[in-house]
């Protein structure tokens, strides 16, 4: 009976030794195939008694070596097809623009015309109102020619030039000229000429050249003497008392043509008498030891009675500060109270 339960005891034992054998090595095979690589994961699996030796010697359990893989590790089965890869290589070129279909489209802009255009209008004291459009000649120096007349200006930078300047004739025609040879012309009917009487001079760059009028006996620096440094304007002949001087040309400019009208009212004159008139020049730096060319004009009623020029031998620098006083290149003028 003894040994019967002798022999029950070691079947259990071995039973009991084999179940958690079998349990063991399940357990490892599941942690191994979790903790495998990705090229492992489609390898077939290790059995329990590969993956695990148990020892029952003294009930110690060893756990075994991972085994080593022999070259490298497979590919999973779904990794997908090989990408199919051209032989030679590709070009691509890439624009640094924006495609011209996705721009807006510029809208046109009408060319700037370049026509020199003037306009003449006749205006009160028979003067004439003078508009230049010179687009293109922007800061230019420009001629202007009226009869005898003739004085250097400035395009100003929009292209424009506006001058008031005196009339002498009642159909008054006036041209612009550029250097290049751009130019324009334009017409005024100027009646009310017949009641002014005009003295004219011109003259070409620095030669200090002035006309002096000297209205019923006034003297130098008195209210009746108008020159440059005391011209008035045109409210000067309201009620016909005196005259006004209108300087032409821009003196800033090298070698300038320049020019002074002196106006005085002769058939509305409040008195009657005599304006002295006379031309007279500074010496200066400019102009000593020069020689300098002045033309004269006179107009009444309308109509040019006598036009003169001299020339004219300017002393040396030592002079300089003294005036010249050129006779017989102007006249007086006789008024009578009407």
């Amino acid at each position: 009976m003894a040994n019967m339960r002798n022999v029950y005891r070691r079947y259990s034992m071995a039973c009991a030794t084999m179940t958690i054998a079998i349990f063991i090595g399940f357990i490892m095979e599941r942690t191994e195939a979790s903790q495998a690589p990705v090229g492992m994961q489609g390898a077939a699996p290790v059995s329990a008694s590969t993956a695990m030796k148990v020892s029952l010697g003294g009930g110690v359990l060893s756990t075994p070596k991972r085994p080593v893989a022999d070259g490298l590790p497979m590919m999973p089965s779904d990794h997908g097809a090989q990408a199919s890869l051209p032989v030679a290589p590709v070009l691509v070129a890439v624009a640094e623009d924006v495609p011209v279909g996705l721009i807006p489209q510029e809208e046109v802009v009408p060319a700037m015309s370049c026509d020199v255009s003037l306009a003449a209008e006749g205006a009160a004291g028979a003067m004439v109102r003078l508009v230049l459009n010179a687009p293109c000649h922007t800061g230019e120096r420009v001629s202007v020619h009226h009869g005898d007349l003739k004085f250097t200006e400035m395009v100003g930078n929009d292209g424009f030039l506006d001058l008031m300047v005196p009339a002498l004739s009642t159909n008054a025609v006036f041209a612009v000229l550029f250097a290049n040879g751009d130019g324009a012309t334009a017409t005024a009917a100027v009646d009310s000429l017949m009641f002014y009487d005009r003295t004219v001079i011109r003259w070409t760059g620095e030669s200090g050249v002035e006309l002096h009028a000297r209205e019923f006996g006034a003297e130098y620096g008195e209210a009746g003497h108008v020159w440059r440094g005391r011209a008035r304007d045109i409210s000067a002949m309201i009620g016909g008392v005196g005259g006004f001087l209108t300087p032409l040309g821009n003196p800033s400019i090298p070698d300038a043509a320049r020019a002074e009208v002196y106006t005085f009212p002769s058939v509305t004159a409040a008195q009657s008498g005599s304006i002295a008139l006379s031309v007279e020049a500074e010496i200066t730096d400019g102009n000593c030891g020069r020689t300098i060319h002045v033309k004269a004009g006179k107009i009444e009623a309308g109509k040019s009675v006598s036009s003169r020029q001299m020339q004219l031998e300017i002393p040396a620098c030592d002079a300089v500060g003294q005036f010249l006083v050129l006779k017989n290149l102007v006249e007086d003028l006789t008024i009578a109270q009407k």
